[in-house]
């Protein structure tokens, strides 16, 4: 994923293949996931757009979303919370590509964090998957 943030005109083109479903789901990681949430959380969008642009994505990439598979709501929404901190921290002149070269170079390694507000149990349902539900550990 570094090499998709090594420069401005990278991560655009990065953020382009993403959205015009390019990209390749082979590299569809968790930094990936969090370089192009960035774009949207900077620029204060919120989880309907991520959410709405990982399904076009993984639309694209024939990716099937059911109760057991595919977007995670849950997930996401605790990842751009995640970012929106990191945003802050930032201050006010952040662009969305600092933001993303701070969440991949901060987070993207640290995507087990999670378990430290969600039990195995509450992460594997599929309500948590459907629709938002709080931390039941932290």
């Amino acid at each position: 994923m570094e090499t998709h943030l090594a420069s401005i005109q990278t991560y655009y083109t990065f953020l382009t293949d993403v959205s015009e479903g390019r990209f390749p789901r082979t590299h569809w990681n968790h930094a990936a996931h969090l370089a192009m949430a960035s774009s949207v959380i900077a620029r204060g969008g919120g989880i309907d757009e991520v959410r709405a642009a990982i399904l076009s994505y993984n639309e694209t990439q024939g990716v099937v979303s059911t109760p057991d598979s595919g977007y995670h709501e849950t997930v996401t929404r605790f990842w751009c919370d995640r970012l929106a901190e990191l945003s802050i921290g930032l201050g006010r002149g952040a662009t969305a590509y600092d933001l993303a070269r701070a969440a991949v170079a901060g987070l993207a390694h640290r995507q087990d964090i999670f378990k430290a507000y969600y039990s195995f149990s509450v992460f594997r349902s599929r309500q948590a998957r459907a629709e938002y539900v709080p931390p039941d550990l932290a």
